[in-house]
């Protein structure tokens, strides 16, 4: 695979590439450019196939409306909004193109050391930064005119929860037949939730929210390096993962409430916790423990 996206790259920058290396494999493979003029890009080819997605990606697409494969071309304006926001670095669009089946898109590159656990290093300053990055981007969602997607946002709370619900229903209905705690859990908790308790104000979230989306420097974030996944969608969505991931969530608080006064939790936690369990199809986890554990936030 090298040796074609070494020339589509070399096409679309229209210069030499010196070095060319893999460096991740997930939703995408990832890879790193150098050109021979020392300028270093990074370069995303989608991995998954849109008849084929993951569970975690069939939520996105029928909840928001998110194209797999295509949704990197639209993320230019959300990278600008974060470099005006000046907290953390993001990758700028640079070029895309056809590549094979699918779309190959080059960023510009994004200086830092990667980290690999969901959870956050153990710094008062990252977390500081990340509660100000989030709460930054929560206060920004005046312009967006409902949930959806990023250019295109259709659905009022209603509709979304309704769309989140049927999703939900999808995947427990295709991977989750074996585990009645689940299933019963989903019809007698999940679709009776009133949905006034679970949406407000969209905003731009990425619902995956987690440490190795980040790069470092030192004890503070460097950049946010993941675009795939950001949505207009209910900032209590991604709070509610990134409680998970969270090691000193007292200083979370102190940075996001420099923005915005951190919501309250219980209302909206379980429901949005269940809409990420039911996407963890490898471990498996135990729903009353996934439920309740790292409960930061009242």
């Amino acid at each position: 695979m090298k040796t074609e996206v070494r020339a589509v790259a070399e096409r679309l920058l229209g210069e030499p590439i010196d070095e060319l290396e893999q460096i991740a494999r997930s939703s995408n493979h990832v890879f790193r450019l150098t050109t021979v003029a020392g300028v270093r890009y990074s370069l995303r080819v989608p991995l998954l196939r849109p008849d084929r997605l993951s569970a975690y990606w069939q939520q996105l697409r029928d909840t928001f409306g998110l194209r797999y494969g295509t949704q990197l071309g639209h993320v230019g304006p959300l990278a600008e909004r974060i470099a005006r926001a000046g907290i953390v670095a993001a990758p700028r669009p640079v070029a895309s193109g056809p590549f094979l089946e699918t779309t190959a898109y080059i960023f510009s590159w994004v200086d830092g050391e990667a980290w690999e656990p969901d959870e956050f290093p153990d710094s008062a300053e990252v977390h500081e930064q990340l509660g100000r990055y989030l709460a930054t981007l929560h206060a920004d969602g005046s312009r967006l005119e409902g949930f959806g997607t990023l250019e295109h946002q259709p659905f009022d709370p209603g509709g979304l929860i309704a769309r989140a619900n049927r999703s939900m229903a999808t995947i427990v209905e295709s991977y989750w037949t074996h585990r009645p705690d689940v299933v019963a859990f989903l019809e007698d908790r999940i679709v009776r939730t009133d949905p006034d308790a679970l949406a407000a104000a969209p905003a731009p979230i990425m619902p995956d929210v987690s440490a190795n989306q980040f790069v470092y420097d030192g004890a503070r974030i460097a950049g946010v390096v993941d675009l795939d996944s950001y949505v207009a969608g209910p900032r209590e969505l991604e709070l509610t993962v990134a409680e998970l991931c969270l090691t000193r969530p007292d200083d979370f608080r102190r940075g996001y409430e420099e923005i915005l006064p951190l919501p309250r939790f219980e209302a909206f936690r379980t429901y949005w916790r269940f809409s990420q369990m039911i996407n963890d199809l490898d471990d498996q986890p135990d729903l009353t423990e996934y439920l309740t554990t790292r409960i930061h936030f009242a």
